[in-house]
C-alpha cells in the first residue's frame, strides 16, 4: 500500500487520486490555522476572497479564449464562453452575501490587520477588466496613480504593472467583437434590426446579448459588493487601504458603460429609430 500526502492509501502509487489531481494538500494549506486568527470570522473573510481569486483565474482563461474565437470569426464558441463567464460572474454575488453573516464587530476584530490591503489590489481582477474591454483613459490614470494619492491614504503602492501595460495595448473582447462586426460589414444596431430568428446576423445578435449579460452581471456584483460594505462599515467610512469605501464601490457599480459601450450605444440608436418611425405613423 502507498500512502498519499492527503492520508489516503492506494495500491498503485502511480494511480491518479482525487486529492492529488486537485492538489488539495497544497490548496488547503493556504487557509489560516485557528491559532493564526484574530477572530473566527477572519477565516471566512480569507476563504471567500481566495474563492474570488480562484474563479478569477477561470475568467482570465476564458476571456482569452473568447478573444481568440472572435479573431477566428467563431461567434458560436465566443457566445458559449461568454455565457460561461456570465455564469461565473453570477457566483460572485452570493459569495459576497456570505460575508454579510459577519457583524460589524466581527469584521472590526481583524480589520486593522488587513489594512492597508484592499480588494482593489487584485491584479487578476484588473486583468479581467482590461481583457474584457475597459480601456478608458481615466481608468488607466487610476491604475497608474500611487495609491497614497487616492482618497488621501498613506498607502504607498501602485496597481499598474508591466503585465497590465501589455494587456492594455493588446486586443480585448470588446475590440475583437467590434472587429468582427466590421468584417461582417454590419453595425450592432443594424444587426439588431430584426428578431434573431429572421436575421442574417443572428449569431452576432446572440453574441452581443451574451456579452451584455456578462457586463450586467459584473455590475450586479459590484452593486452587491457596495451594499455588503455599507452593511458592514456604514455608508460614510473609508474602505480598507486607500478607497472611500461605499462611495467608491457605488461609483464603480453605477458606471454606465462597463466593457462594451458600443453595444449599449446600439440601444440608443434603436430607440431613436423607433421614435422616428413612431412620429411618421
Amino acid at each position: 500500500m502507498h500512502v498519499l500526502p492527503c492520508g489516503h492509501a492506494v495500491r498503485d502509487p502511480g494511480q491518479v487520486h482525487y486529492c492529488q489531481y486537485l492538489r488539495l494538500d497544497e490548496l488547503l494549506r493556504l487557509q489560516p490555522e485557528a491559532e493564526q486568527l484574530r477572530h473566527p470570522d477572519e477565516h471566512l473573510f480569507v476563504v471567500t476572497h481566495q474563492g474570488f481569486e480562484v474563479w478569477f483565474t477561470q475568467l482570465r482563461f476564458d476571456l482569452r479564449r473568447i478573444i481568440d474565437a472572435l479573431q477566428r470569426d467563431d461567434a458560436g464558441l465566443a457566445t458559449w464562453l461568454a455565457q460561461r463567464c456570465t455564469a461565473i460572474a453570477r457566483l460572485l454575488s452570493p459569495m459576497m452575501r456570505v460575508l454579510e453573516t459577519m457583524t460589524p464587530s466581527d469584521f472590526y476584530a481583524f480589520r486593522a490587520h488587513l489594512s492597508p490591503a484592499s480588494g482593489t489590489e487584485s491584479w487578476q481582477w484588473h486583468e479581467i477588466e482590461i481583457l474584457a474591454g475597459a480601456r478608458e483613459e481615466r481608468f488607466r490614470k487610476y491604475l497608474e496613480s500611487e495609491l497614497s494619492e487616492v482618497a488621501g491614504s498613506g498607502t504607498q503602492a501602485f496597481l499598474w504593472t508591466e503585465r497590465l501595460a501589455e494587456l492594455w495595448d493588446a486586443p480585448s473582447v470588446a475590440s475583437a467583437c467590434r472587429d468582427l462586426f466590421a468584417r461582417r460589414g454590419v453595425a450592432p444596431a443594424d444587426a439588431y434590426g430584426v428578431a434573431p430568428a429572421g436575421s442574417p446576423h443572428a449569431d452576432l445578435v446572440l453574441l452581443s446579448e451574451a456579452l451584455m449579460d456578462f457586463d450586467e452581471e459584473v455590475k450586479v456584483w459590484r452593486f452587491i459588493h457596495a451594499r455588503t460594505a455599507e452593511r458592514t462599515i456604514g455608508p460614510d467610512n473609508a474602505g480598507t487601504g486607500h478607497t472611500t469605501g461605499v462611495r467608491y464601490l457605488d461609483m464603480a457599480a453605477m458606471h454606465r458603460e462597463l466593457f462594451f459601450p458600443f453595444l449599449w450605444e446600439a440601444r440608443g440608436i434603436l430607440w431613436e429609430r423607433a421614435q422616428g418611425k413612431g412620429s411618421e405613423s
